[in-house]
C-alpha cells in the first residue's frame, strides 16, 4: 500500500498521561512505516461555511516529542484518515466537537466514526446488552439511588461521560448512607443523571480490559486495585497482569463488537469484572501498553495492519479475505495478512 496521510486529534501532549497513552505507540507505527502522520488538537479545526479547515502539524518523533511548525487553514482533502484519539470529560465541547467532524468530506476515514462517538455512551451503551450486565439504575433522583442501594446491600456510583475512575464511589447502606450520598453526588452536577450499579466483589480479583479492533479482541489485561479500598483502574495505580479471555467474555466480545463494527467503531475496550460487562471505551481507548508488558507483544502493529487495511478496503474484516484469523492462546482472535 501506498504512503498514507493520516491526523491524530489529541488532547495537548503536556495533559497525557505516558505510561497509559496508546495514540504515541500508533503513531510510532505509522511512522516507522513511512505513513505521514500529523497533530492537531480542537482548537485547531474552524468550519468555515461548511468545509473544515485544519492546522495541522507534522509528528516528526514522539520521544523526544517534536512536531514541525504548524500550517494553518489545511483543507481534509488530503487526509486519509483523521483518528479522533480526545479524552473525556464528554461535555458539551465533545458533543459539538462531532457535530464539526460530520463535515470532513467522507473521503476521509475516521476513527472511530463521531456519529458514534456522539450516540454511543460509554455507559450508557453496555445496557443495550442487559444480559451481560451487573443490575443497575441511571436516574437522576436521589431517592431511588438510596432505594436501589438498600436494596442491593453495597453499589458504585459514577459519572456518564467521564473517565479512568473519575467520580467513581462506592456505597455501602450500612454505614451513614446519607453521608456517602452527599459526598458521592457532591462530585456530579445538580440534578444530573448518574449511573448506580451493584458492587462486584470480584473486582478485587481485577478488572479486565479487552482490546477490540473492528469487534474482534486482539488482547487484554487485568488490573488489579493496590488495596481493597482502591480503583481496579491503571490511572488509579492498579497493578497489571497477564490474563485469558473466559468463554462468557469471548461470547460478549461477539456480541459488542458486531454492534461496534457496524457503528464503524474500530477501536474499542471492553472493561470486564467478575465477568459482567461494565464499560464500552470508544473515545480513546487505551491500555496497549499495558497488555504489551504483560504479554511481551507490540499490539500497535496489529492495529495499525488494521488501519492500512481499513484504508484500502473500505469494507470490514473479512476473514480469509485480506486477513487470515484464528483462535489463539487465551480466547483471541490472531489475525495476519494474506499475502
Amino acid at each position: 500500500m501506498g504512503q498514507q496521510t493520516i491526523a491524530f486529534l489529541m488532547d495537548p501532549y503536556e495533559t497525557l498521561n505516558l505510561a497509559t497513552e496508546t495514540s504515541l505507540l500508533l503513531i510510532d507505527e505509522l511512522i516507522t512505516r513511512g505513513h505521514d502522520v500529523f497533530w492537531l488538537e480542537a482548537d485547531d479545526l474552524v468550519l468555515r461555511n461548511n468545509t473544515v479547515e485544519l492546522n495541522l502539524r507534522k509528528v516528526v518523533s514522539t520521544a523526544p516529542f517534536h512536531l514541525e511548525p504548524m500550517v494553518y487553514g489545511q483543507t481534509a482533502e488530503e487526509l486519509d484518515a483523521l483518528v479522533v484519539r480526545v479524552d473525556p470529560p464528554f461535555n458539551q465541547n465533545y458533543l459539538h466537537l462531532t457535530y464539526l467532524l460530520e463535515f470532513l468530506p467522507k473521503s476521509v476515514l475516521q476513527i472511530n466514526s463521531p456519529t458514534a462517538l456522539r450516540e454511543c455512551n460509554e455507559k450508557l451503551l453496555t445496557l443495550q446488552f442487559p444480559e451481560f450486565c451487573p443490575p443497575t439504575i441511571v436516574t437522576s433522583h436521589r431517592p431511588a439511588i438510596e432505594k436501589f442501594a438498600k436494596e442491593l446491600g453495597k453499589i458504585i456510583v459514577k459519572p456518564l461521560e467521564d473517565c479512568s475512575g473519575r467520580g467513581i464511589a462506592v456505597i455501602d447502606p450500612r454505614r451513614n448512607l446519607d453521608h456517602q450520598l452527599d459526598a458521592a453526588l457532591a462530585n456530579f452536577q445538580e440534578n444530573a443523571f448518574v449511573m448506580a450499579q451493584a458492587f462486584l466483589p470480584g473486582v478485587a480479583r481485577g478488572d479486565k480490559r479487552i482490546f477490540l479492533v473492528d469487534g474482534v479482541p486482539i488482547g487484554a489485561v487485568n488490573r488489579i486495585p493496590r488495596t481493597p479500598t482502591s480503583l481496579a483502574n491503571i490511572h488509579q495505580g492498579a497493578i497489571c497482569e497477564r490474563t485469558d479471555i473466559t468463554d462468557r467474555e469471548h461470547h460478549i466480545c461477539e456480541q459488542v463488537g458486531a454492534e461496534l463494527s457496524q457503528r464503524n467503531v474500530l477501536l474499542a475496550g471492553l472493561d470486564f469484572i467478575d465477568g459482567y460487562l461494565t464499560e464500552v471505551n470508544i473515545t480513546s481507548p487505551s491500555a496497549v501498553r499495558q497488555i504489551n508488558e504483560v504479554t511481551g507483544g507490540r499490539l500497535e502493529t496489529a492495529i495499525v495492519d488494521h488501519l492500512l487495511a481499513k484504508l484500502q478496503t473500505r469494507s470490514r474484516f473479512e476473514p480469509g479475505a485480506l486477513y487470515t484469523s484464528h483462535l489463539g492462546q487465551g480466547g483471541f482472535t490472531e489475525y495476519s495478512a494474506t499475502p
